[in-house]
């Protein structure tokens, strides 16, 4: 890497020799703007995920109310048939009271008026029972339609879960069926929390410290176009990844270090998405991860080598799921 990095400043030192003063500015401004734009892609990739995080939050929360829903309904109803059998026998008891009455001597008025004294009291009570299973009823009637609700809500919800984990498959399979001829060499397909990773090693995409793309690598990338531009439901977020050994750069180079070069190859790979399929550039995100985000911290030549990737990251858009949840 420093060998090449020695030949690298050889050749930026020879080369900005015929460079003018306004070309080097607008690379260093063109740049900027990337890396600004690097910055805002990164901070939306944060909310996408945070909506998620919050989407699988809500998710649970929703079974855990309809749980207690389910209990609340339960000793609802349980509670209406305790009231019930209390009502009968009040009831049966009145009728008791109420012919014991008619049959009494007429002439026996203390007993009379404690008969109807027990008879009043007695149809206060059925009264006030009879508001309680009015109220128990109209509350149940209510928990009953809330629970409903509910639970519609929820089977839309898995619904729509269910077919978006079918999609990730779907689109898993026709990625690997399009790029079957680059397996082998520095390319994985892989699914991973509802998304795929599509994973190039440099070896098929770059040079050593370049961001101009080989000729098997952009062929790659033109049979993965063919499947974004039929799937526009899919948005597509390309990270540029490094391994650890500083970028050796001259003073005048384009690229200065490895978030420069990781930016640069993302930037590559996007656009050359966008040459080979009429895909709308707002589904696409380039984004670079430097030497940050490494998948064998080993400090070996096989590591470095692994890290040294670009991971394309596919995630079907969730708009119909954010709706719901409003």
């Amino acid at each position: 890497m420093r060998k090449t990095g020695l030949k690298v400043l050889a050749v930026a030192v020879v080369f900005t020799s015929c460079v003018t003063k306004q070309k080097y500015t607008e690379c260093t401004t063109d740049l900027s703007d990337c890396e600004t734009a690097r910055k805002e892609l990164a901070t939306q990739k944060l909310d996408l995920e945070n909506k998620v995080l919050e989407l699988e939050s809500n998710t649970q929360q929703m079974q855990t109310k309809l749980r207690q829903l389910e209990l609340d309904t339960s000793g609802l109803v349980r509670s209406n048939r305790e009231l019930n059998e209390q009502y009968a026998g009040l009831q049966a008891n009145y009728d008791d009271l109420l012919l014991s009455y008619k049959n009494m001597n007429v002439g026996n008025k203390k007993e009379t008026e404690a008969m109807l004294n027990q008879l009043q009291e007695a149809q206060r009570k059925l009264e006030e029972k009879e508001k309680e299973t009015k109220s128990l009823l109209s509350d149940l009637d209510k928990k009953t339609s809330d629970l409903e609700e509910k639970n519609t809500k929820l089977l839309e919800l898995q619904s729509i879960l269910d077919k978006k984990d079918a999609d990730v498959k779907l689109l898993k399979n026709k990625i690997k069926e399009a790029l079957v001829g680059f397996e082998g060499s520095g390319l994985q397909v892989t699914e991973k929390n509802g998304k795929v990773y599509v994973s190039m090693e440099e070896k098929l995409l770059f040079a050593s410290g370049k961001f101009t793309l080989d000729a098997k690598g952009e062929a790659a990338l033109k049979e993965l176009a063919k499947v974004l531009e039929v799937d526009t439901n899919i948005n597509v977020m390309v990270e540029g990844h490094t391994d650890n050994i500083p970028f050796s750069a001259s003073s005048s180079a384009q690229i200065r270090d490895n978030w420069d070069l990781s930016v640069m190859r993302a930037t590559t790979i996007v656009k050359t998405i966008l040459k080979y399929g009429d895909i709308v550039p707002a589904r696409l995100v380039a984004s670079g991860r430097s030497e940050y985000v490494p998948l064998d911290t080993e400090d070996t030549k096989e590591a470095r080598a692994k890290n040294r990737r670009t991971e394309i990251i596919l995630t079907p858009k969730l708009d119909t799921l954010f709706e719901i949840l409003e």
